[in-house]
This record gives C-alpha cells, structure tokens and sequence, in this order.
C-alpha cells in the first residue's frame, strides 16, 4: 500500500510512542557508551600495576596517556564527518572495533612504545564512536525525551569510568593488569556482534539521503499505522544532501554558535581532566590519604553520571538546555570552592567532590545535548564531533597546566579556587549563545524548518 501524503520523519518520531526498535537503539548505544567509558580510562587505572610490572615510574606513561589522548581528538574529527557521509551505524560499528581490538592486543604488550603504539590506534576509536553514538539517540528519540537519552547515553561514559574503576580494584590484584586489557577488549566485540544485527541505520540519515525504501521499513517499525511504503512518502526537515563538510559548521548563520561551542567544549574538557589527572595529587599536598583521594575520583564519576541524567531530565521538562548547564556549570564552581575551604575535613570533602562532579561532568553532557540540537541532520555527527575533538584540545592542556601550577608551588587550595574562573568563563558564554536567540528550545534546527522554529521561539 503506498501512501497518499508526503510524511515529515521527524513528527512521526515526535508524536508517535517510543517503539521497541527505539528502545533498542537506545540500549545498544548506552551499553558501547558504557564500554566506551570503561575502555577511555583503562589505562589509569593499570598504570600502577604496570610500573611496578615493568620497573619504571608512573610517570613513565605520561606519553601514552597524553598520545592517547590526542588520538581521541582525531578521532572525533575524522569519524564525524566520515559518519555524515557514510552513516552512523558504519562509523559505530567500525570505531568500536577498532579501539575493541587494540585494546585487546594491549594485554601483550612488553614495551612502552608498543603500548604507546596500540593505545593510540585505540584512542581513534574512542574519539569517533561517540559523536556517532549522540548523533544517533539524538536521532530516534522525540523531542520530549531527547535531552535525556542524550545525556543519559554520554552518562553511560561516567558510569562506564565508575564501574572500570571497581573491575580494576578486583581484576588487577587477581589477575594482573593484563586482564583489564581483556576485558576492555572482548566486551565491545560482543557488544558489537550484537549491534551488527539489531542496530539499524540512522531513519533520518536514510530520508536526508534519499533512501526512502530503507526508510520505510524501518519506519514501519516505528510507526506501523503511519502505512507509508512509497519511495515518495518521506520528508524531512532539510532538503541538503547528507554530505556534510566542517564548512556547513559555518554557514547560514552557524560560524559564531559553532566557535563559542568550541570555546565551552574546551573549557569543559580543561577543568575535567585537570580534576580527574590532578585532584588526588591535591589531596595528598592538601593532608588527605591515598584511600581519601581514589574514593574521591569514584565519587567524581558518579556525581557526573548522577548530574548528567538529572539535568537531561530538568532539561526536557525546562526547555531551555542553556539555563540548566549554565546553573549546572555555576554548582560545579560554587563547590570547587567548598573543595578548597574542605581540604582538611573528611566526609565533607568527598560530598563537596560529588556535587564538582554532579555540576561539572554532568554538564558535559549537557553541552553535547545542545550541540546536538545546533545543526542539522546533515551536519550533526559532524558538529558534535567537531566540537567533542576541539574541546579535547582541553583534556591535554588540562593536565599540563595543572603540572605548571603544581610546580609554581601555588598550593592546593588556590590551585583549586583558579579552576573556578574558566567555569564561569563558560557560564558567560552560554548565556551570550542564549542571548542571540538561535535556536530554538527542544527542537532540532535543520534547515527547512529553521524559520519557523525561530519564530515559534521568539
């Protein structure tokens, strides 16, 4: 049967119940999100095994970690855009194999430069499979509930970061650093079996390119009373061709919105991987013991996890992503400096470090939901990943300016009351992009329903 009328794919996914193939999609995603998170911070949780392993200090790894690192930011440029023109599903499935694979053959290694060499091939994977993971819960769900299972799906890296955390503590002691490798490796390749039959392909990628029939059938999963089966029967809310460049980053409009994204994505990443590369050092300048300090990092991953659902779900019920990150943004400073006055205390120090991470992590979340929301379909993965490789130009000067201070001999508590000026510095910024009023709340802003949307925003 074919349809009658032309059928707008995005207020069928909005008006439509959430369907058992979105459910999928959604729990395919947030377990390699998971995975992604385990496997991005595995390596600083085998560092001290592995140095008392090979004889060497921890510092030792300081490449690796920094290397690895970079390679995330390749990673999120590349596979961004190449997921723009190829698809999302494509880009998830080989990302994941390849940081998969390498993570796997890491558990042989007897060198440094052989580990240096594996973590970054496997730090390109890291870096492209998550713009492609947002881009592709950011694309099945309704408006209603975007906000959250976007952020309920970057959350998934927080708690992938908290539960390697554990594995660590009960493998490593077991059976040696290798095994963390393992598992790291294996986990993501089943996972991925898994996603090579069940997660399908972008609806909206598919109708941006032309791709009606694929579409159809998915769509008859989604909506079966939609009946829509003709080539024909599909529109979307852009008319351009899924072949995104970064100059679409740029264009009608864009170029301003998209350098201050970079500017908060940067901020973001500085001031996280600082805390994260730097708060147990702090601690112990600060009188606080190593159990102190690693009980610390946990509490820091899962106030993030806990701060990214809660503010997907203020967000979605809010309307305005900006307000809710801005607010979030402002608790991590407010108790960044509770941490510096705390330092001494016990207890009250590691509540003050959950409620940095609630703010802080959570909204990095927060901002890769709104990024998500600044382009169109044909754009997106590229924008989010763009953003996410940019503002990991942060999560490598993070720690160095964090090495910097340190040996100026700053102490730690101003150490910490700096970290508060470039979070509110991102504050500013979120709100002068709130200000100029380009985008509309809740809603994707694709190219042919952009004026209308600007409208009803106004």
């Amino acid at each position: 049967m074919s349809a009658t009328r032309d059928v707008d794919i995005t207020e069928l996914i909005d008006t439509s119940p959430l369907s058992r193939l979105q459910k999928r999609v959604i729990a395919l995603c947030l377990g390699l999100a998971i995975l992604d998170g385990i496997d991005a911070q595995l390596i600083g949780f085998v560092i001290p095994a592995m140095s008392e392993d090979w004889g060497v200090s921890p510092a030792s790894f300081g490449y690796a970690l920094a290397l690895s690192t970079g390679a995330m930011v390749v990673g999120s440029l590349v596979f961004g855009p190449l997921a723009d023109r190829y698809g999302r599903r494509r880009m998830i499935i080989v990302c994941t194999v390849i940081f998969a694979v390498f993570t796997l053959a890491s558990a042989l290694v007897t060198s440094m430069t052989a580990l240096i060499v594996l973590r970054v091939i496997a730090g390109l994977g890291l870096g492209g499979v998550t713009p492609n993971l947002v881009a592709m819960v950011s694309e099945y769900s309704p408006a209603r509930i975007r906000a959250t299972v976007v952020t309920v799906t970057v959350a998934g890296m927080s708690l992938g970061g908290f539960v390697g955390g554990f594995a660590a503590a009960f493998l490593i002691p077991h059976f040696g650093w290798q095994s963390l490798f393992v598992l790291g490796g294996v986990l993501p390749l089943l996972l991925v079996a898994v996603a090579v039959r069940w997660l399908p392909e972008s609806v909206k990628f598919l109708v941006a390119r032309g791709e009606n029939e694929r579409a159809a059938r998915i769509v008859d999963e989604i909506a079966p009373s939609a009946a829509v089966t003709a080539v024909s029967g599909f529109m979307l809310e852009t008319a351009t061709s899924a072949k995104a460049s970064v100059g679409a980053l740029f264009r009608k409009g864009k170029a301003v919105d998209t350098v201050l994204l970079w500017a908060v994505f940067v901020i973001n990443f500085l001031v996280i991987y600082f805390l994260l590369s730097w708060m147990p050092t702090l601690f112990s300048e600060g009188g606080q013991g190593a159990s102190t300090a690693l009980v610390a990092a946990a509490l820091f991953n899962l106030g993030g996890m806990t701060g990214a659902l809660t503010i997907g779900w203020i967000t979605d019920r809010v309307g305005n992503g900006f307000v809710v990150v801005m607010a979030g943004y402002t608790l991590g400073a407010v108790f960044t400096a509770a941490v510096a006055a705390l330092l001494g205390s016990g207890w009250l120090l590691l509540v003050a470090v959950f409620i940095v991470g609630f703010g802080m992590s959570g909204s990095s979340a927060g901002i890769i939901a709104i990024a998500a929301t600044v382009y169109p379909v044909s754009a997106r993965a590229t924008g989010v990943g763009w953003a996410m490789g940019i503002g990991r130009i942060g999560s490598i000067a993070g720690p160095s300016i964090g090495a910097v201070l340190i040996a100026a001999g700053l102490g730690a508590q101003n150490i910490f009351l700096l970290t508060i000026v470039p979070t509110l510095l991102a504050v500013v910024i979120l709100g002068v992009m709130a200000l100029r009023g380009k985008r509309p709340r809740r809603a994707d802003l694709d190219d042919a329903s952009a004026t209308q949307a600007l409208a009803a925003a106004e």
